[in-house]
Parts: C-alpha cells; sequence; structure tokens
C-alpha cells in the first residue's frame, strides 16, 4: 500500500524518517482491516430478482437516514469538483455498505459533478454515506458497462429548511470492477416526495437501463400503494 504525500503544508514539514514510520503504521492498519474482513468486496449474493424487489418494500417503510441542514460543500474553497474531493476526504473516502466497502474516491467526486450538479444535489452529498450504509439495493445489472457491474442503493433523507426543504428519496450509483471486486461511488441522485417537484436531473445513456430518478420513482410509488412489488420491473439482473 503507497501512501501518496499531496504537496500540502503538512508535507513539506514531516521529515523522511516519519513519512517512512507513518507509512508503516498505515501498512498494518490496512493488513489488519483486511483480515478483519473490513475491507470486503462486494458480495453478490444479495442481487437476486426476488431479494432486490423485496427492497423495494423496506427502502419505502424504512425511516429517514439524515436530516440535512446546510450545503456540506459550503464549508470548502475551490470549485465545486475540489469541494466535492475536501468533503469525501473528511469522511474518510470510505463508507461500509450491508453489501461490501464503496470508495468514495476522487473520480467518484469528478463523475457526481459530471452529471449535472445542482444546488440540491449539493445538500444530498451530506447524505452519501448515511444511505451507503443504511440503505437497500434496488437496482443490480451484471456486465453493464463491459467490465463493470451497477449498483443502485437507496434510503429516504430529508432537507430540514431552505427552498429545498422536504422529503426524499435519494439513490447512489456504484460501479463494480470485474477484475478487481472493488466498488466505487460514481453518482447520487434525489427525488421528492411526491415525486416530479424538485427533483435531481439524471438521465440514463443506455435505452436499456433506467435512470436513477426513475428508480426513485418506482420506491415512491411502491410507498405511496401506486405499485405492487410484482409490478416493479427496472430492478436490472441479466442472470442470477
Amino acid at each position: 500500500m503507497d501512501i501518496i504525500f499531496d504537496g500540502t503544508f503538512t508535507e513539506i514539514i514531516i521529515n523522511k524518517d516519519i513519512k517512512i514510520h507513518i507509512k508503516k503504521i498505515c501498512e498494518k492498519l490496512f493488513n489488519n482491516l483486511k483480515e478483519s474482513n473490513l475491507l470486503a468486496p462486494i458480495d453478490r449474493k444479495h442481487f437476486t430478482a426476488k431479494t432486490i424487489r423485496s427492497n423495494y418494500a423496506k427502502v419505502a417503510k424504512m425511516n429517514c437516514v439524515k436530516t440535512i441542514y446546510s450545503n456540506p460543500l459550503n464549508n470548502y474553497r475551490g470549485k465545486p469538483s475540489d469541494q466535492l474531493k475536501e468533503y469525501l476526504r473528511s469522511i474518510g473516502n470510505i463508507a461500509m455498505s450491508k453489501y461490501g466497502l464503496v470508495y468514495l474516491t476522487n473520480k467518484s467526486a469528478r463523475d457526481i459533478i459530471f452529471h449535472s450538479f445542482t444546488g440540491l444535489k449539493a445538500y444530498g452529498v451530506s447524505a452519501i454515506k448515511e444511505v451507503l450504509e443504511n440503505g437497500s439495493a434496488i437496482y443490480y445489472k451484471s456486465y453493464y458497462d463491459h467490465n463493470s457491474d451497477r449498483l443502485v442503493i437507496s434510503a429516504p433523507i430529508e432537507i430540514a429548511n431552505g427552498i429545498f426543504k422536504g422529503k426524499y428519496m435519494m439513490g447512489v450509483a456504484v460501479e463494480i470492477y470485474s477484475a478487481s471486486n472493488r466498488a466505487t461511488l460514481i453518482e447520487l441522485a434525489i427525488e421528492k416526495e411526491p415525486y416530479g417537484l424538485l427533483s435531481s436531473k439524471m438521465t440514463t445513456h443506455r435505452s436499456d437501463s433506467p435512470s436513477i430518478l426513475t428508480l426513485l420513482q418506482q420506491v415512491i410509488d411502491v410507498k405511496n400503494g401506486r405499485l405492487s412489488l410484482d409490478q416493479v420491473t427496472a430492478i436490472g439482473i441479466d442472470s442470477e
């Protein structure tokens, strides 16, 4: 495991011997985490059509996993991508979902910003970790993009004040690389309850896969009794 210093003031004042000592400590910690299974890869046994459909009912009945009071990116300087990178760093760059470890990387920040970054979406950033750690899978598609699978985890959130005040369903998209089984956050979307107002716009570029918002609308429809679990069709799954 390489410890990379990014040229900040901290790096300048730390001498070479201390750097080597810190690297050894981090390597030992990393190995301990691997042995304790805290760095577990994504476990695909959870992703069956039956399980994912049942997750729609679970998410529909869930309590809010995060109440948001402000835009977390306002605490950081720079352009939005830099602010988001700093925020993800502040929460440890990882989240432990019930399916395995998800990395929150600099690429995650760039991907999220690339997919139409709105003020509402900026508020949702505050709940990324809570949604990943407490939410359930509402979509899984194997070989979504040749060498990777796609997973969407969802949970309800609430914004307590301001122009976006209200209850929402939030979804986070995770890419799982086939070769390494490494899972990385790539996108988030938010849909207001009832859907159709102030929604975070994110559309799919693939005709055979739904947008995250479509999936969140299905959850809200299940919650409001407009859709039965048997009618939930956008769940992915090529094979089980």
